[in-house]
This record gives C-alpha cells, sequence and structure tokens, in this order.
C-alpha cells in the first residue's frame, strides 16, 4: 500500500481546514481529542473487548472508525511537517487489550509531547491493531480512500 497517496490527498483536505479554521487556537488540542475519540468508537465497533455480548463485528462500520482514526493519525503528520508516510515493525503484543492500551497511552502523550516518533509509532499501531480484528491493509487503505472522497463531497457541499 502506498499510503503517501493517501497522505497527499488527506493533507490537501487538512490546508482547507487549517485555512478556514486558521482564528481557532485551540485545533491542535480539539484532534488530540479527537483521535482518542474515534480510537475510542474503532474499539467499541471492533467488539473486542465485550466479553457480555455475542454480537459480531461489522465490518464495513469497523473499517470506516479505523479509517477515521488513521485520517486523524494523518493530522498530525502534516501537522509535523513530516514528509512522508512511515510504518515501522515493533515489537506490539499480540494482545489485542495490551495493544489497544498502549495506543490509547501514546496518544494522550501528544497535548505535551507532539513528537514525530509517537505519531509513526500510533500509525503504525494503528495498522498492526486492524489485522488483529482480521483487517487487511488493503481493506483499511481503500476504506481510506472512502472516507477521503466522503470528506470532499461534504466539503463541495459546504459542511
Amino acid at each position: 500500500m502506498n499510503w503517501n497517496d493517501i497522505y497527499v490527498k488527506n493533507k490537501k483536505l487538512d490546508d482547507i481546514f487549517f485555512e478556514k479554521f486558521k482564528n481557532d487556537d485551540k485545533m491542535f488540542e480539539k484532534n488530540c481529542i479527537e483521535l482518542l475519540v474515534e480510537i475510542g468508537e474503532f474499539v467499541n465497533e471492533s467488539r473486542c473487548f465485550k466479553y457480555w455480548s455475542n454480537k459480531s463485528m461489522i465490518k464495513e462500520e469497523t473499517l470506516e472508525e479505523l479509517a477515521d482514526c488513521i485520517m486523524i493519525c494523518l493530522y498530525f503528520y502534516n501537522y509535523l511537517n513530516i514528509d512522508k508516510v512511515k510504518i515501522k515493525t515493533y515489537d506490539f503484543s499480540s494482545d489485542i487489550l495490551v495493544c489497544l492500551n498502549d495506543i490509547f497511552k501514546l496518544s494522550t502523550l501528544l497535548i505535551d509531547n507532539i513528537d514525530e516518533e509517537i505519531v509513526i509509532k500510533i500509525f503504525s499501531y494503528l495498522i498492526y491493531i486492524g489485522s488483529l480484528v482480521n483487517l487487511e491493509e488493503k481493506e483499511i487503505y481503500e476504506a481510506c480512500l472512502k472516507k477521503i472522497e466522503k470528506q470532499e463531497k461534504r466539503l463541495e457541499e459546504g459542511y
């Protein structure tokens, strides 16, 4: 997957929002919260922690929520002027609950420490966690493309 294509498209959208909300001095803080919310929505849709429920994950909804997480993570790439998407191999746990707790911890660090390595690790974690809930990277990539198209349409409609 060429995640840089997604990044370039998302960057164009970000730039529109940066211009539109240039007087919002809390944009960064709001996006830090948005990342946590989107991760929470993804986790909720994946149902991976709901030991009390026998309902299955709805793949399309889970993919859409993961795409939201990735798009907001790419905001931080743009914020830091990282030139291209980097995915690194880390020694991530195979236990999804450990991974989810780790990604929440990492994401809360951004508000006080916007660091390139943290952003890269969050992005890498998102792809990895997707695989733990049986989402293929190609499916995640395609969900991101759909999300971009949806955002472009919303902007055209004056959203």
